[in-house]
């Protein structure tokens, strides 16, 4: 039986030989009318026993002078559904439960349990506490900025020979008040070997989240998210970390979950990146050894450039020299630092200033509603501008519609992370949302990535290395040599572990006492130990992006060219944007106006070049199907929307199940071309064809989408039901040289088959490769 709760007017308890007689004349319990009352006193004389919980808000009265009373009903009421809400998950097996809300800002519930159930208590009572304390803290950030905290006691409720059933209950109040007022013991309490289970037993899981390059739409980057086992009282996250805080367990419990992250990862491509959250107390703990962490990081197939420490700005720093001083000496081993919960009641400008973060992320809280907020949407086009100014890439947290979505990538935010664009799991989730076109200008930018198949290996050149030990006297004269060069790579083995720019290292020695002060230490003390490195067969308008992105003393510095982590040479920003200027003008003569993709004249020269080389490589011809009928329905705009959706799904599937150096066509109309490898193109075929399906009926009227065809002239003028636009996708295969026009006749022989298909479908020629001879099977049909 579960009373809702009354409110009761109440002085603080009052202890004292006459306090039961003081409780029946100045105290009334709003649950005690007749029929409870003969329940609970049944309950009593037949030695069954009663437990009072008590929950108060810390300096709640403070709290609601300051803000209002209006603030802090707020605060009472969201207590109110708290505890409801928790007691029938916490006290589902007590026969009779009573709550009441006491004043000012405290609450008693009030039940009986079986004697089994008596010793789960006090664990439940941390759980209570915990989980109240998570909704309020969160509840009380949003409307003050302020951490309230929550004080809980227990006690046994007891019915003396004499007396009243008010003045028992009191009684017990005041035990239970007193326990609050002296807080917790969290390491006697019996969740304490639930909690060591968990974080020694390897029983923690993670789940993965996407954080999305919103220019480009590829993943950059997986934040882990710690999660506990399901029915346990630390499923969720906030309960288990605000339990490791109070008994002294942060530092175990994320040593933890950076294993259980690592270990659950199942491998990152050369350049994403892992996002681990971390408390700033544990960087400067003593027990914190990064080498643990690299160990980890290499027993995984993993380097320490491809991890960044998520810090959040609500756990404050008090030794703020210690902590800088230990940040440096990560990052001089490549791990990046992002800042968390950016434009919360926590984050502070001195404190951004003072880590100089790679990342900030913005809280989800200043995302929402961004779409239709000015005010938020100006406090946004700040963090940009600030980013932009300081070097540091923005991630906004929390994007879960696609109008926030398309503010976001308007305004020039870098990165997105939310529900909308893939939900945290286990495996990492496979699929994104279709990221919305950016309009004209940023669109054509962002499609040069598939128009250029040139890699950054092709620009890259040998330099002078040393090693980090290397006085800096000795790179001095190496940068002003006879031959003088302007940059040194600074190498451990073949792993790259920082730059010299040649006018960094005068600039640094030519300041008062900079000579005397570095000439005779390692190179490691003035080397820039996160230079721009990028992988070999990143494409060059890539890296150019990302160069032109650094902060201004350092958009000219080179870039570090790696094969798979290893040192293989560096590019200097001149010769990349000289290459890039040279490929777009040509790549320009030839695209398409519509999509921005390269033309006939840049697909013919690429189909040339792949036979040339001698190797093998498939054509993916795709076009669509029903599109005269929706046309002539609908008017070309509406069919030049089609186009770009079928434009930028293939694009997106290339991407994502692609391998580098694919390329992709328009060749007019509704036709396109990919090229890619075999082994890679039923994988694209499959995903374009389901991501097409289901997004291709938002751009008809919902009459039409329901009965699932429209009713338009065919080619000879005869009225006829044509159903939704499908595409049909054929796959050819090349080995060796093959001329233009065999891959023509090849490609349209297998697109009338796909044609013939029902549906969204894709079909592969089973037939000898081109370039290998005459012999000839059936052709056989993948999926459709």
């Amino acid at each position: 039986m579960l009373e809702s709760m009354r409110s009761l007017s109440a002085v603080p308890p009052v202890a004292g030989r006459n306090m039961h007689e003081h409780a029946r004349t100045q105290h009334s319990f709003g649950f005690l009318r007749q029929n409870e009352r003969r329940k609970i006193e049944a309950v009593l004389d037949e030695g069954g026993g009663f437990w009072l919980f008590y929950f108060e808000i810390d300096n709640y009265s403070i709290f609601r002078s300051l803000l209002g009373a209006d603030v802090g009903q707020t605060l009472l009421n969201l207590m109110e559904r708290e505890l409801s809400a928790m007691s029938k998950e916490f006290l589902r097996d007590c026969a009779l439960e009573f709550h009441e809300r006491l004043e000012p800002g405290s609450f008693l519930v009030l039940c009986a349990a079986p004697e089994s159930c008596r010793e789960e208590f006090p664990a439940s009572l941390a759980a209570f506490r915990l989980h109240l304390k998570g909704a309020l803290k969160r509840e009380s950030l949003r409307l003050s900025g302020q951490v309230l905290d929550v004080l809980t006691g227990c006690a046994r409720l007891w019915l003396p020979r004499r007396g009243s059933l008010e003045g028992a209950i009191y009684a017990a109040l005041c035990d239970a008040q007193r326990t609050a007022r002296g807080q917790l013991d969290g390491s006697k309490l019996a969740l304490m070997g639930e909690f060591r289970e968990l974080i020694e037993g390897q029983r923690l899981g993670a789940v993965y989240q996407p954080i999305v390059n919103l220019s480009s739409g590829a993943i950059d980057a997986w934040e882990a998210l710690t999660r506990g086992p399901k029915g346990s009282h630390f499923h969720s996250p906030s309960v288990l970390f605000d339990f490791a805080e109070e008994v002294g367990q942060v530092f175990q419990l994320e040593r933890s979950c950076r294993e259980a992250a690592i270990r659950g990862l199942d491998g990152l491509e050369p350049e994403q990146k892992l996002f681990l959250n971390i408390h700033p107390r544990t960087l400067v703990s003593p027990d914190f050894s990064p080498g643990e962490t690299l160990g980890l990081l290499e027993k995984h197939g993993m380097a320490p450039r491809q991890v960044v420490f998520e810090i959040t700005e609500r756990h404050c720093v008090k030794d703020f020299t210690l902590f800088h001083r230990t940040l440096e000496h990560y990052r001089g081993q490549g791990y990046q630092v992002a800042v968390d919960d950016v434009g919360t009641g926590y984050s502070g400008l001195w404190s951004i200033a003072e880590i100089r973060p790679d990342y900030l992320k913005i809280d989800m809280s200043l995302v929402r509603n961004i779409d239709t907020n000015p005010v938020k949407r100006a406090l946004l086009e700040t963090f940009v501008a600030f980013a932009d100014k300081i070097g540091c890439r923005l991630i906004a947290e929390g994007v879960e519609t696609p109008a926030e979505l398309s503010t976001l990538m308007y305004m020039g935010v870098h990165y997105g992370q939310g529900y909308h664009l893939a939900r945290p799991a286990q495996p990492k989730p496979l699929s994104i949302a279709v990221l919305p076109r950016r309009g004209v200008s940023r669109g054509v930018l962002a499609s040069l990535e598939l128009k250029c198949s040139l890699p950054l290996r092709d620009v890259a050149e040998p330099a002078q290395t040393v090693t980090p030990d290397s006085p800096v006297h000795e790179v001095r004269q190496l940068l002003h040599g006879s031959e003088a060069i302007s940059a040194v790579v600074v190498v451990d083995g073949e792993l790259p572990r920082g730059l010299v720019m040649s006018h960094h290292l005068d600039r640094a020695l030519s300041t008062p006492y900079g000579l005397s002060l570095y000439s005779h230490r390692d190179v490691t003390r003035i080397m820039d130990p996160a230079p721009l490195t990028a992988e070999a067969d990143t494409p060059v308008e890539v890296v150019a992006r990302k160069a032109m992105g650094r902060e201004k003393f350092k958009i000219y510095d080179h870039i570090i060219v790696t094969e798979r982590g290893r040192y293989v040479g560096i590019a200097s920003v001149q010769r990349i944007l000289d290459t890039l200027a040279l490929v777009q003008v040509e790549m320009a003569k030839g695209a398409n106006p519509l999509t921005g993709l390269p033309g006939n004249v840049s697909i013919e020269r690429e189909l040339e070049a792949r036979s040339a080389a001698g190797g093998t490589f498939s054509i993916v011809y795709a076009d669509l199907d029903n599109f005269k009928a929706f046309n002539d329905t609908y008017g070309f705009p509406e069919g030049d929307k089609v186009i770009l959706l079928l434009s930028r799904i293939t694009a997106w599937a290339m991407r994502r199940h692609g391998a580098s150096g694919d390329f992709l066509g328009h060749v007019g109309g509704d036709d396109f071309v990919l090229v890619t490898r075999p082994e890679k193109a039923e994988r694209i075929c499959k995903a374009v064809a389901r991501c097409f399906g289901r997004h291709v009926r938002r751009h008809y009227p919902r009459y039409d989408r329901e009965r699932g065809y429209v009713t338009a002239k065919d080619r000879s003028g005869r009225i006829t039901d044509f159903p939704l636009v499908s595409v049909s996708l054929a796959i050819v295969d090349c080995l060796g040289q093959c001329s233009l026009d065999s891959i023509g006749r090849r490609a349209a022989e297998m697109k009338n088959f796909a044609k013939t298909l029902p549906g969204n479908s894709w079909a592969r020629d089973r037939r000898s490769p081109l370039g290998c001879g005459e012999k000839k099977e059936e052709a056989v049909v993948a999926e459709s």
